[in-house]
Formats: structure tokens, C-alpha cells, sequence
């Protein structure tokens, strides 16, 4: 079975979700958690180039960070509360290749990722960072759909 579970985490209901499912089966296994938060820097505009625009685009990645850190933090604390080992890991990188590569790097077994499940039309503009790790996963990949 998966004792070592990789989980995507954001501060969507998705997310939230998806980490519920993770809990319940690394308490099955005996297994652990790792959680994982990507900061996608690119997300940032960075049209301007001038020393200010430079500045707040600095003041945003760091307010992105500092609230990424404070979202591991709690995730963590909530897990450990649930009885589950854990650690949690706050990267910079688009979500779905940080995902997919941190799996990598940690040995996971399985990946548990929240989506909002959209399809059609919707997906085509909107994206898909669970389509994205299904795509590359090196392992397997649970989808907890909304």
C-alpha cells in the first residue's frame, strides 16, 4: 500500500478535501504525509521593469511566501493533530510541475490532489493543475473532485 503520500495543498475547499482523504489513509497504512505548496512566481506581473514596479513585484512574492509558510504551518499542525507524521514543504515553481517534481524528491508513493472537477469548455480556459500531475506523475495520483 502507499505509506508515503504526497498532498497538494492550497486554501481551497478542494485542498481541503483532498488532505481529509490523505489523513484517513496514511492512518490505514500506518504511512506519512508530506505536503507540499507551490508559489508560482510567473504569477507575479513582471511587465514593468522599472525599480518600483521591481519593489512591489518583491513585496508580493514575499507576502506569498510568508502566507504560504503560515498555510504549511497550520496544514502541518492540523495533521499532526490527526495523529499522522508529517512535513511540509513550501516551494517556488508552477504548481503542477513543483508537485510532480517534490514527489520525486521525497519518494512518494501517491499523490492526493483536490480539483474543482470542471470539464468542457470551462477546463480549456480555466486549466487544470490535477490534469497537469496526472499527466507527469511518476507514481500514482488520487484526485479528490469536489
Amino acid at each position: 500500500m502507499f505509506s508515503r503520500i504526497l498532498v497538494a495543498v492550497d486554501e481551497s475547499p478542494q485542498a481541503a478535501l483532498a488532505l481529509d482523504l490523505a489523513i484517513e489513509l496514511a492512518k490505514t497504512v500506518s504511512g506519512s504525509i508530506t505536503l507540499v505548496h507551490a508559489i508560482d512566481p510567473g504569477s507575479i506581473a513582471t511587465a514593468a521593469t522599472d525599480a518600483g514596479a521591481t519593489t512591489v513585484m518583491e513585496i508580493e512574492l514575499d507576502e506569498l511566501q510568508a502566507a504560504g509558510r503560515e498555510l504549511i504551518d497550520a496544514t502541518t499542525a492540523r495533521v499532526r493533530a490527526a495523529g499522522v507524521a508529517v512535513e511540509g514543504i513550501l516551494r517556488d515553481g508552477s504548481p503542477a510541475a513543483t508537485i510532480v517534481d517534490t514527489a520525486r524528491r521525497t519518494n512518494s508513493e501517491l499523490i492526493v490532489i483536490g480539483t474543482h472537477g470542471r470539464h468542457g469548455v470551462a477546463r480549456v480556459f480555466l486549466g487544470s493543475c490535477a490534469e497537469g500531475v496526472l499527466r507527469d506523475s511518476p507514481v500514482p495520483v488520487l484526485i479528490k473532485r469536489s
